[in-house]
C-alpha cells in the first residue's frame, strides 16, 4: 500500500495489520469526518478528516522509529471521535474534549478490529492504554505525534508553509523515549507558531461560534428526537442530513447561520453569548549544544511568560456577537 500524504510524503505500507486496519470499517468512517467539525460549514476551504490525520499520526510514529505496536495505536487513536469531531464536547459541555474517549474501548471491541488484532498477534488490552505509548500521546505541554500531526497538518491546509513544515518534519528525534526538536531556535519556532495556531484558528471566536452554533443546533435535535446518540457515531454527512429535515424551525434557524457570509465581532457589553475553546499550548524540549534535554520555557523565560498570558487569554473566553449571514 502506497500512502501521498500532505505532510510526510510518498509512504510505502508493508504490514498487513496496518493494511487491514487502514482498510476497515472504523478507519474508512473517519473519512467522512471533517478534522475542522462545524467551521467548514463557514470556511469550506477547510477540507482535512480525521482518516488523513490517524494515518498521519501512524506515518509520523513510523518516522520516529516508533514499534509497529504504537503505530498502530496512532491509526487506532481516533477511532471513537462523533460526526463533527469536538463540536460534541459543546453539545455535553466536556472542557477537556474527551466526550468521544469514553467510547474508545466499547466501539473498537465492538468492530472488526480485535479479530485483526488477534490474528497478527496484537493485544487489544495493551492498545486500549494510552500510557503505553509516550510518543503517541502526552499531556500538555509536551510534544507527541498526536500534538504534532494536527498541528503540522491544520498548517498546512489553512496557509501553506511547506518549506516551514518540511523543517519541522526533520527537525523531531527521540530521546529517552520522548519526542525533542534537534535544536532550540526551531523549538522557540514551534512553540510560538502552536500558540500562534491556538489563537488564531483553533480559539479563533468564528471557530468558537460555527462550533456553538452547529452544538446549539445537535442539542435541539438530540431533545426533539431528530437525531439518536447512535446517529453521532455515524459520519457527518449523514447526521447533517438529518438536521436539514423540514419541520424544525429552531434547527433551520442555526444551520442557516453556518456558512461563508457569517459576519460576528466581539462585544463585552453587547453580546449572543460567552463561551470559549480548549486552551492549548505547549512547552517543547530540545537537545541543547552540549546534547543535553532542556525545555524551551527554560531557555527562553520570555516563552513561558507568553504560555500564562496565553492561558489566561483561554480563561477569559469570548463574548460574541453575530452581525450576519
Amino acid at each position: 500500500m502506497i500512502i501521498n500524504d500532505r505532510i510526510y510524503g510518498s509512504i510505502e505500507i508493508t504490514e498487513p495489520v496496518l493494511i487491514e486496519l487502514i482498510n476497515s470499517k472504523p478507519l474508512q468512517r473517519l473519512k467522512g469526518i471533517n478534522q475542522a467539525g462545524a467551521s467548514k460549514y463557514v470556511l469550506p476551504e477547510k477540507i482535512l478528516t480525521r482518516y488523513e490525520h490517524s494515518v498521519g499520526v501512524m506515518v509520523l510514529l513510523r518516522k520516529l522509529g516508533a514499534s509497529l505496536e504504537e503505530q498502530i495505536a496512532g491509526l487506532m487513536h481516533d477511532i471513537p471521535h462523533t460526526a463533527f469531531s469536538h463540536v460534541i464536547d459543546f453539545v455535553f459541555q466536556d472542557e477537556n474534549h474527551e466526550f468521544h474517549e469514553k467510547f474508545h474501548a466499547s466501539i473498537i471491541k465492538n468492530s472488526e478490529i480485535p479479530a485483526i488484532l488477534k490474528k497478527h498477534g496484537f493485544s487489544l488490552k495493551r492498545l486500549l492504554d494510552e500510557h503505553n505509548f509516550k510518543l503517541l500521546e502526552r499531556k500538555i505541554p509536551g510534544l507527541c505525534a498526536d500534538r504534532i500531526d494536527y498541528t503540522l497538518r491544520d498548517m498546512t491546509a489553512y496557509f501553506g508553509f511547506k518549506k516551514k513544515i518540511n523543517t519541522y518534519v526533520a527537525s523531531f528525534v527521540v530521546k529517552n523515549n520522548e519526542i525533542v526538536l534537534k535544536k532550540k531556535s526551531i523549538a522557540r519556532k514551534f512553540g510560538n507558531d502552536y500558540l500562534w495556531m491556538d489563537r488564531h484558528v483553533w480559539s479563533h471566536p468564528m471557530e468558537i461560534t460555527s462550533y456553538r452554533l452547529l452544538a446549539d443546533a445537535l442539542r435541539i435535535a438530540l431533545d426533539k428526537k431528530v437525531i439518536t446518540k447512535k446517529d453521532l457515531f455515524e459520519d457527518d454527512d449523514f447526521v447533517y442530513d438529518k438536521l436539514k429535515q423540514p419541520g424544525n424551525p429552531d434547527i433551520k434557524a442555526k444551520l442557516e447561520m453556518l456558512n461563508p457570509k457569517l459576519k460576528i465581532r466581539q462585544d463585552k457589553k453587547n453580546y449572543d453569548f460567552w463561551d470559549k475553546n480548549k486552551v492549548r499550548f505547549i512547552n517543547p524540549k530540545f537537545l541543547d549544544s552540549d546534547g543535553t534535554i532542556k525545555q524551551l520555557g527554560d531557555a527562553y523565560p520570555g516563552f513561558a511568560s507568553k504560555i500564562e498570558k496565553h492561558k489566561q487569554l483561554g480563561i477569559n473566553g469570548n463574548f460574541i456577537k453575530i452581525v450576519s449571514w
